[in-house]
């Protein structure tokens, strides 16, 4: 599809003019769109995502807008389609006439996919924020908080019988539909009737579930042989067939106790929660399963970032992003500092959650010019007080530790990996006839330390929150829970509107660009009344 020239009104239609501004009082976020759209989008952001010939396209700056509109007031497609041709306040904002029939509503599917496709899930919000930012309502080098919250996946909770059940049916299914006659070939009729229908184990004992298990199990291992020796290229290609052959890896071990061959199909011991990539559902492979203060659930975690200062009266998001439910905050912080120095919005200072503080991110955060803010976990050791890391004396010139009973290190070795960074210390023969071994190290190896790479930060960190400045600075965080509150009560943000990462990251992003426009809209106000008000008291 081509972009077509003509195809955006600059101005608004005299009618709808006349009517909008009447009607729309000044703090309307369809009247600051409709009065201001033509400094936010242009035809030229949209061009890439089009080719040069072909039919005309729907205009991307009305399509654009619906969709921002939408998850400004968190309704479907269908509705967000149907407002456009019946809410005059939204025809003001799109400046098409009163009479203007609209679209249909997948369209609007189209244009995100098609977002999707150009990789360009963030566009309107970053164009969104560059239009807060000639307003002069981003301070630079200001102060940033960021906290997260749970987003549930459109999948159900499946036992783990179900799970495999549901794996080879989905399976099933798309191999029927890519290569039918290499399926009726090579099917049994009995395996389709046993795994071409949804399946449920609530009426099955546990020796039922046992043995519908081992029996799933030996099935599915039967059917990746059938595919892996003869099947077609396009049948081993499915993303079906890969999750299969994933959720079985992680669900059975086949032969020996080494895996691989053919023979006696062993039930794994349950691996949820303690890896990140096992999968919960064959229709959402990319959603996790999570668990917090004793709350389950199987989706995302949703990142947010906002400003802390308020000018004109409002706070700004300036950064929302989708990561897996199972990772750590901690994992988060390198991604919103690159983004939001990318953007030109790098914070002087971000104030977070003790979950986000980690050594690596205070030492990684100051090189990029920014000072993490937020409580550093103390020292976890079960040694009583006096015999914990932090009673020990390190010597970092001479590459030595004293211990509190005046003992020194033996043995100092880097070691550097994916796993840890840092420096182990031993002490060995030295604590043998120590009086306080029984409470140090009552092993036969004597005491050993790790002093993990970031230790300088660590420690700076945790002699400075003990101080009232930095008390008063993380007050400024708890701020951000309302805003939270207020995505996920006012703009749907605790259930994902569709499946897979890279979707659900546009409908945050399209939500975060939707609250920045409400933010800007009463923020302009905020500032016309202080004009007002000044104007009234020098008159």
């Amino acid at each position: 599809m081509s972009l077509q020239e003509d195809c955006w009104r600059k101005e608004i239609p005299a009618e709808v003019a006349e009517i909008g501004e009447a009607i729309l009082e000044k703090d309307d976020p369809y009247r600051l769109i409709g009065e201001e759209v033509n400094e936010i989008l242009s035809l030229e952001d949209f061009a890439p995502l089009y080719s040069e010939e072909g039919r005309g396209a729907l205009c991307p700056i009305i399509l654009g807008l619906v969709v921002i509109f939408q998850y400004l007031e968190n309704i479907p497609d269908r509705e967000a389609a149907k407002w456009a041709r019946v809410r005059l306040d939204w025809k003001y904002a799109l400046h098409v006439p009163v009479r203007w029939q609209g679209f249909h509503y997948s369209s609007l599917s189209y244009f995100r996919q098609r977002l999707l496709e150009h990789g360009k899930e963030r566009l309107l919000f970053e164009k969104v924020l560059a239009w807060i930012e000639r307003h002069g309502m981003l301070k630079k080098q200001g102060k940033q908080r960021s906290d997260a919250t749970h987003v549930l996946g459109q999948v159900a909770k499946l036992s783990r019988l179900e799970l495999l059940w549901e794996t080879l049916r989905v399976a099933l299914r798309a191999v029927a539909s890519v290569a039918p006659g290499w399926y009726e070939r090579h099917i049994p009729a009995a395996f389709h009737e046993a795994y071409s229908e949804r399946q449920h184990d609530w009426q099955l004992n546990k020796d039922e579930v046992q043995q519908a298990t081992k029996q799933a199990g030996q099935d599915g291992f039967w059917l990746l042989e059938q595919i892996e020796g003869h099947a077609p290229q396009e049948i081993k290609a499915l993303a079906e067939v890969s999750t299969l052959r994933t959720v079985w890896e992680q669900t059975f071990v086949r032969g020996g106790s080494q895996g691989g061959g053919s023979g006696r199909v062993r039930l794994r011991p349950s691996q949820r929660g303690k890896r990140k990539d096992i999968i919960p559902s064959p229709h959402e492979r990319e959603a996790r399963w999570s668990e917090k203060r004793g709350k389950e659930w199987i989706g995302y975690k949703l990142q947010v970032t906002e400003t802390v200062e308020r000018l004109a009266g409002q706070t700004f998001l300036t950064d929302i992003e989708i990561c897996a439910a199972n990772e750590d905050d901690s994992e988060a912080v390198g991604g919103i500092q690159q983004r939001l120095i990318a953007c030109g919005l790098a914070p002087s200072e971000q104030i977070v959650d003790a979950g986000y503080v980690s050594g690596r991110n205070l030492a990684h955060s100051q090189r990029r010019g920014i000072a993490l803010i937020g409580p550093a976990l103390g020292d976890t050791s079960g040694k009583p007080a006096g015999y914990r890391q932090q009673d020990f004396s390190i010597d970092w010139r001479h590459k030595r530790v004293t211990c509190p009973q005046g003992a020194t290190s033996i043995a100092w070795f880097p070691r550097q990996d994916e796993k840890k960074e840092g420096i182990y210390i031993r002490f060995g023969a030295q604590c043998q006839g120590c009086p306080a071994k029984q409470d140090c190290a009552p092993g036969k190896h004597g005491r050993t330390l790790f002093l993990n790479a970031y230790y300088d930060h660590l420690m700076a960190c945790r002699a400075q929150q003990k101080t009232r400045e930095f008390a008063k600075k993380l007050k400024q965080r708890s701020a951000v829970e309302g805003t939270l509150s207020m995505l996920v009560r006012k703009h749907g943000a605790r259930r994902a509107r569709y499946r897979g990462r890279q979707k659900t990251r546009l409908q945050y992003t399209l939500t975060g660009a939707a609250v920045n426009v409400k933010y800007l809209a009463r923020a302009l106000h905020y500032r016309r009344q202080a004009a007002d008000r000044q104007q009234t008291i020098m008159a």
